[in-house]
């Protein structure tokens, strides 16, 4: 029984394994954008997948397989929409698929003309293109010096005495010679 699992432990590593290969050689050949995610979303699905097949099957029924498992729903969530997040902002910034026409050719298609209800979606700004402007300083900088706030630096002992004010207990460098001691 144990040699059955190693077996499809190791069918289950490898096959894992080549998917990833297949998606590092189709992120290096495909064309454009749109098919290079294709090719490394669709072997990140099944080569996390296979691996954590393989890796879960050399665990058992453990705590190591829970958080393998947790692993891999993470892993296919933030995948998917990495991958969406990806192409929407390819499709923002003007990028065209590249799609076969009549005599099997790629051409850069206008995704718009191919849906419509697409145009729409383009025309509104991404979040992320939205600048915010600074809010205006409401507060002149002279009204912040009379309130104390900003202007000159404060002493940073409030306790102290302000200078020019020493009293007649001071110790300063002609305390001795004022009142002739």
């Amino acid at each position: 029984m144990g040699q059955v699992i190693d077996l499809l432990s190791w069918a289950a590593l490898l096959g894992g394994g080549f998917f990833y290969v297949v998606g590092a050689i189709g992120l290096n050949r495909m064309p454009d954008i749109f098919t290079r995610m294709h090719a490394v979303s669709v072997s990140e699905t099944l080569g996390v997948g296979l691996l954590t097949l393989g890796m879960l099957l050399q665990a058992g029924i453990t705590l190591v397989a829970v958080k393998l498992i947790i692993i891999v729903a993470v892993m296919w969530v933030t995948g998917a929409v990495a991958t969406h997040a990806l192409a929407r902002a390819a499709l923002h910034d003007g990028e065209k698929p590249l799609l076969a026409d009549a005599s099997g050719a790629l051409v850069a298609t206008d995704p718009v003309e191919l849906f419509p209800e697409l145009g729409v979606r383009l025309a509104t700004p991404l979040k992320s293109e939205i600048v915010e402007e600074e809010p205006a300083e409401e507060e002149a900088p002279e009204a912040l010096a009379e309130t104390g706030y900003g202007g000159e630096e404060e002493d940073a002992n409030p306790d102290a005495e302000p200078p020019g004010n020493a009293g007649p207990d001071s110790a300063g460098p002609d305390s001795a010679n004022r009142d002739g001691r």
